[in-house]
């Protein structure tokens, strides 16, 4: 039996509004739920094939994302829908009003509305730039001798440029990247004079790290901890919370927020002591020649 589809059932014109109509929905539905990074993908399967998508089973979107069929069910669920009928019935309704014209906000791409969300992550900053919470959290980290940076998992990368370029301002600065031997570290750290932990800590929220921040407070250090959302589910093991929204519109989160606010504590701990920042970034400007291209 030949599968019925957007495409079979209206000109080229209303497909093509069809299929950007689809698109903005199912994107807008990505950027207010959390989905997992096979769920993502899935979604992507799905843009690449609207408004067909519309018309069909969970078995036709499985096959064409390379994924079992409960996957699918649950992607529909993780979206807000009470199964996958409701979420295709949905999709059906905007494909099939192909007659109305679309919104300027529909005709965005889908890197475009990753793009847009992004810049609105990195904008959302300036409220936790100008609060109260920064300014304690650049005290906490400017007095701690060592610096203890902490990232596991999808964090890791984000704790590896903190303690690159912090290093180039303090002393010693120690990047916890490796979840086997945090205890250790920690305790490193705390024996060394540490009194306050940095710490990120995006979904999907690892809970060794979360076990690493009751234990850097139990060990008597501070906590400063770059997350996603006021409303983490580890708040209560959390000293300083300091907001960088990411961005879940593509099939991994995007961290631009996170590496912006890295650099903005980076330039303020710089100016908590100028002197030495001064005199070690000088020290380290004479070392360049020995690794940088030259002009």
């Amino acid at each position: 039996m030949t599968q019925v589809t957007a495409s079979s059932t209206g000109s080229p014109a209303d497909t093509g509004v069809a299929r950007g109509r689809t698109e903005a929905w199912l994107l807008d539905l990505v950027h207010t739920h959390r989905l997992s990074p096979t769920q993502r993908r899935v979604v992507q399967s799905m843009l690449n094939s609207m408004p067909d998508v519309a018309f069909m089973s969970t078995v036709d979107v499985a096959e064409l994302a390379g994924v079992s069929q409960p996957t699918v069910v649950r992607l529909a669920s993780a979206l807000g829908f009470q199964g996958y009928p409701e979420f295709r019935a949905a999709a059906r309704r905007l494909a099939l009003s192909a007659d109305q014209p679309l919104d300027v906000s529909e005709r965005r791409s889908a890197l475009g509305m990753a793009l847009a969300a992004e810049q609105a992550n990195i904008a959302a900053l300036e409220r936790t730039l100008d609060s109260d919470r920064t300014v304690r959290a650049v005290q906490a980290l400017g007095g701690t001798h060592p610096l203890g940076i902490l990232g596991i998992r999808a964090s890791s990368a984000l704790a590896q440029y903190m303690g690159y370029f912090a290093s180039r301002i303090i002393p010693d600065v120690r990047v916890l990247t490796d979840a086997g031997t945090l205890d250790d570290d920690l305790f490193d750290l705390r024996d060394g004079g540490a009194t306050a932990l940095m710490a990120y800590v995006m979904p999907r929220y690892p809970l060794v790290s979360v076990l690493a921040l009751r234990h850097a407070r139990e060990l008597g250090m501070i906590t400063v901890v770059v997350s996603d959302s006021h409303l983490v589910p580890f708040r209560d093991d959390v000293d300083i919370l300091l907001v960088a929204p990411v961005g879940a519109d593509l099939i991994f989160d995007t961290h631009g927020a996170a590496l912006t606010l890295s650099t903005a504590l980076l330039d303020a701990l710089a100016r908590h002591d100028p002197g030495r920042s001064q005199a070690r970034l000088a020290a380290h400007e004479q070392l360049v020649g020995r690794w940088a291209l030259s002009d």
